[in-house]
C-alpha cells in the first residue's frame, strides 16, 4: 500500500534537486519526482501488471510490469530493485535491467498533480506465466502476457488485442481494450525498444 508519508526527492523541471517532501505533499503540490518503470520482455511478448481494483489511482488498469517511486536519497537502480522485489517477488542480478530512457510526464487525472521523471528499464525473463508465483496479491490482481506485435498495435491505436491473463491460479485467454492500458507518452515507441533489447542491443533510448 502506498505510504503518504514516504519521503521523495523533489526537483525542478530541469532536474535540479530542490529538497525532500512526503509523497502526499509531492502530489498535492505538483512537485517533480522520480519513478521507476520496468517492462519484462518474455520471449516475443511483454508482461503487464493488472493493478488491484482497490487502488486509489488507476484501479484495475494495466501498467508496466513493475512501477513505483524512487525514495529520497535512493539511487534509481536501488529503488527499482526494491520495487521489483516488492511487486513481483524477483531479485534480478546487477546489470540485468537495461535502462532505455528517462521520460518527463505531467498528469492531472485522478485528482492528483503528477509530475514525474520516469526512469524506464527493460529486462528479459522468458519464464511462462504460471512460473510467476511471488507477485504481491495486494498490489496486483495479476499479470497479462501480450505478443509484441499485438502490444505494438494496441499502443499504436488499435481498439483491442488478445492476450493471456494469469491470476495466480489459472491462465485464461482475454481481449485487452486500449483503454485498459494506463497511458504513458512513451508507449508508442516502446515496442521497437523491446525488440531491440531482444536482439541484444543495449544502447536504446525511447
Amino acid at each position: 500500500m502506498a505510504d503518504p508519508d514516504e519521503l521523495l526527492d523533489v526537483y525542478d523541471a530541469a532536474g535540479a534537486w530542490r529538497g525532500v517532501k512526503g509523497r502526499a505533499a509531492v502530489h498535492r503540490d505538483g512537485d517533480w519526482h522520480r519513478c521507476f518503470h520496468l517492462w519484462v520482455l518474455s520471449g516475443d511478448a511483454v508482461l503487464l501488471q493488472r493493478r488491484a481494483v482497490h487502488k486509489a489511482s488507476w484501479p484495475g488498469k494495466l501498467d508496466a510490469t513493475a512501477a513505483g517511486h524512487v525514495g529520497a536519497g535512493e539511487a534509481v537502480d536501488a529503488g527499482g530493485a526494491r520495487e521489483v522485489l516488492e511487486e513481483l517477488g524477483v531479485a534480478y542480478p546487477p546489470g540485468a535491467l537495461v535502462p532505455v530512457g528517462v521520460v518527463a510526464i505531467e498528469d492531472t487525472s485522478g485528482g492528483l498533480v503528477n509530475r514525474e521523471f520516469q526512469h524506464v528499464h527493460v529486462v528479459e525473463d522468458p519464464r511462462p506465466l504460471e512460473a510467476w508465483e511471488a507477485w504481491d496479491r495486494h498490489e496486483l490482481d495479476g499479470l497479462v502476457r501480450m505478443a509484441l506485435g499485438d502490444f505494438a498495435a494496441l499502443v499504436g491505436g488499435a481498439g483491442s488485442r488478445p492476450a493471456d491473463a494469469w491470476d495466480g491460479e489459472r491462465v485464461s485467454r482475454v481481449v485487452v481494450a486500449a483503454g485498459e492500458v494506463l497511458p504513458a507518452r512513451y508507449l508508442p515507441g516502446l515496442p521497437a525498444v523491446l525488440r531491440g533489447v531482444a536482439r541484444g542491443e543495449r544502447d536504446l533510448q525511447l
